[in-house]
């Protein structure tokens, strides 16, 4: 909720009503969809920069903690695989992360025969194991209650995954692990998937009955229960896609390895060691209202769900600022020209596909009394015609649409919007809407946009 939402009509200066500070206190205490507030990162960067040295250090402790009712409450996995971030379906409309605890990544890990295990208790990541090894392999994962085995010491993991530390919250260290296929070189990713998904099928892995399923975060982002759990998966989302980016070094073109525990990527030529670290593109996500604001400007792209119309945005440009690229965009995608004194920030949120912040702002199409286009009534959803004659009267700014950039963009009228707020929507690209849905929905909760079209149409003004 923005602070300065009560614009006076004689001086352009603003009022901070209490409406608007119980509004704000409001939003503080339910901050954006995929955000993490409260994670610590710090303390774990100089210690663990591969799977290897991670295992060997947490196994231990999780022991026993697997003791205790198998409850990891000190350190806990995000698997992602080539098909998207493996989780569990709680039921029709909810989702929750699949979080690992260290002996069940060990197992898909000797599993998948990413590790194994000689008969001397060294680790071998050589793929091309003995009999005896595979024996031994299965020994670990056949006896996995047996409290007295110890691994200390001897886990070599093939470091063609990737891992990355999320942060730490609530004493809990989350981390992101990515499985490469491992010494199924020969299998393409729809094979590698199949043999994953058989082997997180398995009864000795999760309690029977859990649908575990394996998913782009993108498609399964809004049916999650709490924001401190979309916190999490979308920052491992956000790491793992610059890790797999940034797999050479944009200079030399030398291999690149993970340093700082994931924070960063670093060349592994001794002439060169340039350090990356993950970017961040910035865009904004603007409601653009009629002068009266009672319309929202909203359009919709070609590969979207049939009925789903959401707030213009774009990326920042160099050279320009977040208020600035605001006109552009509305510009160059609507032909609709900003006010640019009616420009002010709301809410900001990370948008982890891949790696954007979205910067939300409200503002108003400058007042035309052209009358090219409908009026803009305050008082009803029904537009005047626009040959009315009144050099007073206000018109709905005329759009013209970039059909390169958006496929439709229309004023919709906030009543219209309003009764429509019940459409539970979706931001999934594979979404599937019903009857009333592919008339008109919005994104999703999981969007900034719903945040900002829902506040505008609930506003009395």
């Amino acid at each position: 909720m923005s602070l300065n939402a009560a614009d006076t009509t004689t001086n352009n200066t603003t009022t901070i009503t209490t409406e608007d500070k119980e509004s704000a206190v409001s939003r503080c205490d339910s901050p954006p969809w995929y955000s993490h507030p409260g994670i610590e990162r710090c303390h774990v960067q100089n210690k663990f920069n591969t799977l290897s040295d991670l295992l060997t250090c947490y196994q231990n402790a999780e022991e026993q903690q697997r003791i205790q009712d198998h409850k990891s409450t000190g350190i806990k996995f995000i698997l992602i695989s080539s098909k998207g971030m493996w989780h569990e379906n709680v039921s029709a409309t909810i989702s929750s992360p699949l979080y690992l605890t260290t002996v069940q990544l060990m197992k898909i890990l000797l599993m998948t025969k990413t590790i194994s295990v000689d008969d001397s208790g060294n680790s071998n990541s050589n793929s091309n194991s003995n009999s005896n090894s595979n024996n031994c392999n299965n020994d670990i994962i056949n006896n996995q209650d047996d409290d007295s085995h110890d691994y200390k010491q001897h886990i070599t993991v093939n470091e063609d995954h990737i891992t990355s530390y999320i942060g730490k919250y609530e004493d809990v260290d989350y981390w992101v692990v990515y499985l490469k296929d491992g010494n199924m070189k020969e299998k393409d990713d729809a094979e590698s998937h199949y043999e994953l998904k058989s082997i997180m099928s398995t009864p000795t892995m999760f309690t029977a009955g859990r649908k575990i399923q394996c998913k782009p975060l993108r498609e399964f982002g809004d049916s999650l229960e709490n924001a401190h759990d979309s916190g999490i998966v979308a920052t491992a989302n956000g790491l793992i896609e610059f890790h797999k980016s940034h797999g050479y070094c944009s200079r030399c073109g030398s291999p690149t390895e993970s340093t700082k525990a994931g924070g960063s990527r670093r060349c592994t030529r001794d002439t060169c060691r340039t350090t990356v670290y993950p970017r961040i593109d910035s865009a904004t996500i603007m409601l653009v209202t009629s002068p009266c604001e009672n319309y929202a400007l909203l359009g919709r792209k070609k590969n979207w769900p049939v009925g789903r119309y959401s707030a213009l945005a774009g990326f920042c440009e160099v050279g320009e600022t977040l208020e600035e690229c605001c006109q552009r965009e509305t510009l160059e995608e609507s032909g609709v020209r900003i006010d640019p004194v009616s420009v002010r920030f709301e809410l900001s949120q990370p948008w982890p596909f891949p790696r954007s912040l979205m910067v939300g702002f409200r503002a108003r199409a400058a007042t035309t009394t052209t009358a090219r286009s409908t009026i803009c009534n305050k008082n009803t959803e029904e537009s005047s015609s626009s040959s009315s004659s009144s050099s007073s009267l206000e018109f709905l700014p005329e759009i013209t649409i970039d059909t390169n950039e958006m496929e439709d963009i229309r004023w919709f009228h906030k009543r219209f919007v309003k009764e429509r707020l019940s459409l539970v929507g979706s931001t999934a690209l594979s979404f599937q809407p019903n009857d009333d849905e592919k008339e008109f929905h919005i994104p999703g909760k999981a969007s900034l946009a719903r945040y900002l079209i829902t506040k505008w149409a609930k506003e009395n003004r």
